[in-house]
């Protein structure tokens, strides 16, 4: 096959900071999702760099070439140095030791081949120099080319090391377009042990799942493997056929509201819009226009056909106006009023927009008696 491009090799900032290294005799190679995607024809700016000197050390040398450094991940040998406001991560030539999911101590060690040995997929553990040369120890290029996503060793200890790999080999099969589950039968006597992760680190990888072509026959493996037992697979593949869906409605769709409000954890922004979802899905579409928008009622009329095989008409030729009563138009010893006025906009909206004044007074008089 042709060299790829590497993108990264050719900007200014790495080459600053690449002359730096080598004037300090440190050899640094790019690894990870940049090379795997140089290699794919698209570029990654993650840009992670491995290094074969002492991280403190390290710290010293770009401070006192003005390079801003940040600790991110001091305790495992890693910093984000700056360049231009170009991130590159930095870890020091490592050997993980006492794995217990999430944590491990480290060794530092000067090996690169050692080093891609505690990386989780072959396809992540391919290093360029600064030159292009290229250092592939397991094979990486040919599983890229194959679309094959395998273990570095023996599947069972990596995911021990680390559960959430789990979820990370389904992400990068999605990516990848790897559908033989290989591992289905290793994951599947593991999967329990998803519970020892946070549900934030689960959700992100979930989410990013989602957001790949191709993701239903994955989430259908995470189904079949006891991973999330919870997925709405049958809607969600009538879903997966609409080219408009949202992110937001595909999360709604696959996971469900109670799910993603009460076990995931979200930003109020985004749990808002599902909470909104709650409220509106079974409402007039014309409504959901009104009150939430083009886009959200679109969304709506999805899950309204999905949900309850309900095909609704999206309303045409809308003239909105403005609702020709409010709170002061009450009498004042009208109970419950907010809820007489959210009832009276409500049908006010489902004929058009057209009654006027009286007649949402009278509408109110003569329908909404409680």
């Amino acid at each position: 096959m042709a060299k790829p491009e590497f993108h990264f090799l050719k900007l200014s900032e790495t080459k600053n900071l690449f002359k730096i290294l080598k004037d300090n005799a440190i050899e640094a190679r790019f690894v990870g999702g940049c090379v795997r995607d140089a290699f794919l024809g698209f570029e990654n700016n993650d840009f992670d760099i491995a290094i074969d000197k002492n991280i403190f050390e390290l710290i010293e040398i770009l401070k006192k070439s003005g390079i801003k450094c940040i600790p991110t991940g001091i305790r495992y040998g890693s910093i984000t140095a700056i360049v231009n406001n170009i991130k590159f991560e930095i870890t020091q030539l490592r050997k993980d030791i006492n794995c217990l999911g999430r944590e491990c101590n480290t060794e530092k060690i000067s090996d690169f081949k050692e080093d891609a040995k505690r990386r989780d997929f072959t396809v992540n553990s391919i290093y360029v120099s600064e030159n292009g040369e290229i250092f592939d120890y397991f094979n990486g290029i040919s599983d890229l080319m194959n679309q094959q996503v395998k273990f570095i060793g023996d599947p069972e200890k990596r995911i021990k090391e680390d559960y959430l790999r789990i979820l990370r080999y389904y992400r990068f099969a999605a990516k990848l377009g790897d559908f033989s589950d290989r591992y289905s039968d290793v994951i599947k006597r593991l999967s329990k042990n998803l519970e020892k992760i946070s549900i934030e680190r689960i959700q992100k990888e979930l989410f990013l799942i989602l957001n790949l072509q191709n993701n239903l026959k994955i989430f259908s493996f995470i189904y079949k493997n006891d991973l999330f037992p919870k997925l709405n697979l049958k809607n969600y593949e009538k879903l997966n056929n609409s080219s408009s869906a949202s992110f937001e409605l595909k999360a709604y769709i696959l996971f469900g509201y109670d799910v993603l409000i009460h076990k995931f954890k979200l930003p109020q922004n985004l749990k808002k819009f599902f909470k909104d979802f709650k409220i509106f899905e079974k409402e007039p579409l014309i409504y959901c226009f009104y009150k939430k928008g083009k886009e959200f009622a679109e969304n709506i009329k999805l899950i309204k056909y999905i949900r309850y095989n309900i095909n609704e008409e999206f309303p045409k030729n809308i003239k909105f106006s403005e609702f020709p009563i409010n709170y002061h138009d009450l009498s004042q010893n009208t109970s419950f009023a907010n809820r007489k006025l959210k009832l009276c906009e409500k049908w006010w909206v489902c004929n058009n927009f057209m009654p006027n004044k009286e007649e949402c007074l009278n509408f109110i008089d003569i329908n909404l008696k409680f």
